[in-house]
């Protein structure tokens, strides 16, 4: 981890902040993994010192005066620079000498940061004045816009374009003076843009306006407590930020981007543990207990289940049965090995399980084969890409469930138990045999011999036998265990190559425990000496008889109904709604359902669209903007085009808004040939940029 970005300046319509994207500690889900707190500490502690500075813009910008909030030092330096690089004699020295002999006289009087009035206090800026500031540092072009949508908005801060979305944002104000909801989201974009101060005077006038409505659930005045907290970040007045962020999560206890601001300002007022523990919970979407959460970390590696590490050293997250359907797990059985019972019987099987191990890596191949065979980025959109990562890392952390973990730690256990058993047991199978020869009187024959073998042997065989099978048994009920609870996450993947992949590997991953230790307790039992096992005579056959392995490869979601999908146009010129398409897609996961137009603007490649989808469990998603759709014309000996969405998505589960924010979605191909049917590219660039997708400040390096 290296450095802590700026924090979120959240609008009405939960938008993402230009700073947050591509960071890697972000709160994606409930489901999202927290390191171990120790070191969590350790990393935040590291930031401070980088981290906690005022964002106000310098004295430098053309056109705006040096604004309260900054750092006392910082500001004189800045005056300094200022004023040494005017020439004699320049008209403007005299003003910036009286402003820096201010400001060292302040100093002198104990000032570390400038002083804020607002509202009604003295020297408080007025929200013209703001205005008046925001108009200038956009600049002519800034005067342009007529009234930006929040996807405009969105699409300026994901391009790390805040004057950008200020633009846009004051043509929102324009278009609505009296609307304080609006005043709340440009105080936010004046924050991203340096102008703390301003966003202050903005939140107060929109404070004069009224009652602030609640977009999408959330509590409008906890959004513009966010933004006021997030402002007096951006002036370094670490202090005054908490009481508003502590009073946004009164009223919105799950508003992860309050309590990341929070987080810094405890940072930067020196509580490190108390930054921390908020930045713990603000990982999350929803505040639970942490200590509620499983513990993803073995004490000692190497061992399985031996114990677990100490929370506070450990990473964590909440059950998967907190955020996805278990209902859909399949039965899965270990069949059971034929052991030897004597010396002859386990000369002949010896070579059997060797065999057995030698076919099982074949069949693991196979299944691994089959289990990386899809290229996810080629199947899954975004979200969908974004929902496997949640489900695939429960899956690859099944066995600190507690469905799982009792049975995880008997089977390796017992497993243990039986490499610890084996080498007393050949050591006094070995003196026996020793001693037993030795006993023999002349003259001596091959069966002497074989019996002096057969009882050690079989001494060894039953002694070494009882943790075979409780190895094989408990291995057994762990398989059981974890497949039934891993293809119940898997049945929560919408689409049916993923889940088929996803299942082949889980099969993989059963049957490695019968191939591996299953099949390698069977054949140290019957590693047993084979000399003259027959005396001559001829060896006797014993079948292994063993049962046929299950498979996973039934589909739990139905078969052909998981991947339907249906599309419709109207074909009609004369009908009103000639060029809008509809299309239908069911899955195991999900319904989904697509109103579309090719007709905006008079185009013929630019249209609107309106998505909807729904799963099993509750959850919707709406997604609705713009889309364009260009393609080469005909006669050229190539085909393909690029086609490109972009909007506003809202995810909604039974307890309300779960993410909010915009969805950019490209694709493109390119094909030749003969018939120009042959694929040169294909590809697609997609990515969210939404509150749970990009809530972050805090960014590993």
């Amino acid at each position: 981890m290296k450095r802590l970005h700026r924090p979120l300046a959240l609008t009405a319509a939960l938008l993402a902040s230009p700073a947050l994207a591509a960071s890697s500690w972000i709160s994606l889900s409930d489901q999202t993994v927290l390191g171990p707190e120790t070191q969590m500490r350790a990393q935040v502690g590291q930031l401070r010192s980088e981290t906690c500075r005022p964002a106000v813009r310098d004295y430098q910008t053309p056109g705006l005066a040096p604004a309260a909030g900054l750092d006392i030092d910082e500001a004189i330096r800045a005056l300094e620079g200022a004023l040494a690089a005017l020439k004699p004699g320049d008209p403007a020295r005299a003003g910036l000498e009286r402003s820096l002999e201010l400001l060292r006289k302040q100093k002198a009087e104990g000032t570390k940061v400038l002083p804020l009035p607002v509202r009604r206090e003295k020297g408080a800026m007025t929200f013209e004045t703001a205005l008046a500031a925001a108009q200038k540092l956009v600049g002519t072009a800034g005067k342009k816009p007529t009234g930006g949508s929040s996807a405009d908005v969105a699409a300026a801060l994901a391009a790390k374009s805040p004057r950008g979305a200020l633009a846009l944002l004051l043509a929102q104000q324009r278009a609505k003076p009296k609307d304080a909801m609006t005043l709340v989201n440009l105080a936010g974009g004046l924050t991203l843009s340096g102008l703390p101060r301003e966003a202050i005077a903005v939140l107060d006038h929109a404070g004069e306006l009224g009652k602030l409505p609640n977009p999408g659930g959330v509590p409008g005045q906890a959004l513009a407590l966010t933004n006021r907290g997030h402002a007096f970040l951006g002036l370094g007045r670490w202090s005054e930020a908490q009481a508003p962020l502590k009073q946004a999560l009164a009223l919105a206890p799950d508003l992860s981007e309050a309590r990341m601001n929070l987080s810094k300002a405890l940072l930067c007022s020196g509580d490190v543990a108390g930054a921390t523990r908020e930045l713990r919970v603000a990982l999350r979407r929803t505040v639970a207990p942490e200590g509620s959460d499983l513990i993803l970390t073995e004490d000692t590696p190497g061992t399985h289940g031996d114990a677990l590490m100490p929370r506070e050293q450990a990473s964590t997250r909440r059950s998967a049965k907190a955020l996805l359907d278990m209902t859909r797990g399949a039965t899965f059985a270990l069949p059971q090995l034929k052991l030897p019972l004597n010396r002859q019987e386990a000369v002949v099987l010896h070579k059997k399980y060797e065999a057995l191990e030698r076919e099982g890596r074949g069949v693991l191949n196979g299944l691994q084969a089959r289990a990386t065979a899809v290229n996810l980025s080629q199947v899954l959109d975004p979200g969908e890409l974004r929902w496997f990562r949640l489900v695939n890392g429960a899956i690859t952390t099944s066995v600190f469930e507690p469905e799982v973990w009792p049975a995880y730690q008997s089977a390796y256990r017992a497993h243990y138990d039986m490499l610890k058993a084996r080498p007393a047991l050949t050591d006094a199978r070995n003196r026996a045999i020793e001693r037993g020869i030795q006993a023999l009187s002349a003259p001596v024959t091959c069966e002497m011999k074989k019996k002096v073998y057969d009882d050690a042997e079989q001494i060894y065989m039953d002694a070494f036998r009882p943790y075979v099978k409780g190895q094989e048994g408990a291995m057994a009920r762990f398989v059981a265990a974890r497949v039934k609870f891993e293809t119940a996450l898997a049945a929560n993947l919408p689409d049916p190559q993923v889940r088929a992949a996803k299942r082949a590997a889980i099969e993989a991953s059963a049957k490695s425990s019968f191939y591996g230790p299953v099949v390698f307790g069977a054949i140290l039992l019957s590693d047993v000496n084979d000399l003259d096992v027959t005396c001559g005579g001829a060896t006797p056959d014993v079948p292994l008889e063993l049962a046929e392995l299950p498979t996973l490869d039934a589909d739990p979601c139905g078969g052909a109904l998981s991947s339907a999908k249906l599309k419709s146009k109207v074909p009609s010129a004369a009908l009103k709604g000639q060029g809008l398409g509809l299309s239908f897609a069911l899955s195991c996961k999900k319904i989904d359902i697509e109103l579309s137009t090719s007709s905006l603007l008079d185009t013929d490649w630019l249209g609107g669209f309106a998505a909807a989808s729904l799963d099993w469990n509750g959850n919707a998603t709406l997604f609705t903007g713009v889309k364009a759709e260009l393609k080469l014309p005909k006669g050229v000996p190539v085909t393909g085009g690029v086609g490109a969405k972009e909007g506003v998505y809202i995810k909604f589960g039974p307890g309300g808004i779960q993410d909010a924010g915009m969805r950019v979605e490209l694709k493109g191909s390119l094909g030749a040939g003969p018939d120009a049917a042959t694929g040169l590219w294909e590809g697609k660039i997609e990515q969210e940029f939404g509150v749970a997708a990009a809530a972050a400040y805090w960014r590993e390096g």
